[in-house]
């Protein structure tokens, strides 16, 4: 065994060590898995939404509180960890999604300048959670919020923009940090390995696995070169919301084998299907901001819930979620046009990301 080898097999157990649950199949897409309700994480990603809603709400700004809900996606990212790891966690993912957003937004007006933006978040983001074996929803929320950004309004300043999204993650910061707190006596078994990472040994896991033919490196180049082709093609066939693709192709390209992301595929095609009927009732009835604020915590709980049973159940919820997030404020689309749109470009994102991840063949197999 090799120095490389050494490094990977001592750091990837104290992570998230991979489940032995058989040969995936196309069917079990359609199944309910049998796992722990993530409670803690399911609170503190809702309860994070509904905090900056809420206060944009009190304070007369609802579209500064939609904002800053881009940074409380932070509160996603809440999994059982020690105290001190789990706060630096958390804040090295609140600053990862403002700099996705600022990335986003500083390259919105150009579309090769964007398409690259999106490539390098989701191709880093990728990277950085394969290689950590973090766990779901890894790379996601980091693309999510480099292309809601690179699809905002022009007229809202750039550095308004970002310190709104900021403040979002500190929030979800907060009250994370609060409700692991109060949850003290939850930690796994696990815990007290995880207690000795340390900065050195990240870095040491960081720099072994980046080399052509390790599955984190190939994983993250699949993702970046699917987000730029979403983004071309999305301009090419003249979307209204181009952004929507990319998304789709990134919830798809998330699963590391062919099986995973044909799975993924069909669960983000269905759920979307069922979301937007959801998300268009919703957008066509305009609710007031407290409304909203209570809308978004329920929709994030119950898709937190369902996540480790069924990814597709969970999309159902995920679509209105995302769409109230990046649509409300809007008034170029009516309801029913919105609706249309992000479900035909979710499904053309699980199209180009299916279809990459089966080509992926030459000159690497991964």
């Amino acid at each position: 065994m090799n120095a490389r080898q050494r490094v990977h097999r001592g750091l990837r157990a104290p992570f998230l060590p991979p489940e032995r649950t058989g040969e995936a199949r196309v069917y079990h897409a359609f199944l309910l898995r049998k796992a722990p309700w993530p409670w803690r994480r399911a609170l503190s990603a809702g309860l994070s939404l509904f905090a900056v809603v809420a206060l944009g709400a009190l304070f007369h700004r609802p579209a500064d509180g939609l904002l800053a809900s881009i940074g409380a996606f932070t509160g996603i990212y809440a999994t059982d960890l020690p105290l001190k790891q789990l706060a630096a966690k958390l804040a090295a993912v609140g600053l990862g999604l403002t700099a996705s957003f600022a990335l986003g937004a500083a390259t919105s007006a150009h579309l090769a300048a964007a398409a690259i933006a999106l490539a390098l978040v989701g191709g880093i983001a990728t990277y950085v959670a394969a290689a950590l074996s973090m766990a779901p929803p890894g790379p996601f929320f980091f693309v999510m919020a480099a292309a809601i950004a690179s699809g905002q309004p022009p007229g809202r300043g750039f550095a308004v923009s970002v310190a709104w999204v900021l403040a979002g993650a500190a929030v979800a910061w907060t009250l994370s940090v609060f409700l692991a707190m109060a949850w003290r006596g939850a930690l796994p078994a696990q815990a007290s390995r995880l207690r000795r990472i340390t900065r050195k040994r990240l870095a040491r896991t960081l720099k072994a696995r980046l080399r052509l033919g390790d599955p984190a490196f190939m994983g993250a180049l699949r993702m970046a070169v699917g987000l730029f082709a979403s983004a071309m093609i999305a301009h090419a066939l003249g979307s209204p919301r181009g952004y929507w693709t990319a998304v789709g192709c990134a919830a798809t390209l998330v699963g590391m084998t062919v099986v995973g992301t044909l799975q993924r595929a069909i669960q983000r095609a269905l759920g979307t299907a069922l979301g937007v009927v959801l998300a268009s009732a919703v957008l066509s009835v305009h609710p007031a901001p407290l409304e909203l604020a209570l809308l978004l915590f329920a929709l994030q709980t119950v898709a937190e819930l369902l996540i480790p049973r069924n990814y597709g159940l969970a999309v159902i919820f995920i679509t209105p979620l995302a769409m109230l997030i990046a649509e409300t404020g809007q008034a170029d689309l009516s309801a029913p046009a919105i609706a249309e749109a992000r479900l035909l470009n979710t499904l053309v994102g699980c199209g180009i990301g299916l279809a990459l991840r089966l080509l992926w063949r030459v000159p690497f197999r991964t």
